[in-house]
């Protein structure tokens, strides 16, 4: 599978989960984006060597940053 087509999954993801999310009462939505933040902060703080593939560790890095705003901004 190509980075495009997994960055179009991921993109897809995101549409459901941010659905998701939207239906939920406020205090769960607020501690999902808590979460998910939590998960950001740790995966780009991470030590491990990125993947041999720059620009999709890079792509994938500014996915869940924007993901983590959108959480962010529905709570």
């Amino acid at each position: 599978m190509d980075t495009h087509s997994i960055l179009g999954m991921m993109h897809a993801e995101e549409a459901l989960l941010v659905s998701i999310v939207r239906s939920l009462p406020e205090d769960i939505k607020r501690k999902i984006a808590n979460d998910f933040h939590e998960q950001v902060q740790l995966a780009e703080t991470s030590h491990l060597t990125p993947a041999s593939n720059r620009a999709a560790s890079d792509a994938f890095n500014a996915h869940i940053r924007r993901l983590s705003n959108m959480l962010a901004s529905l709570s």
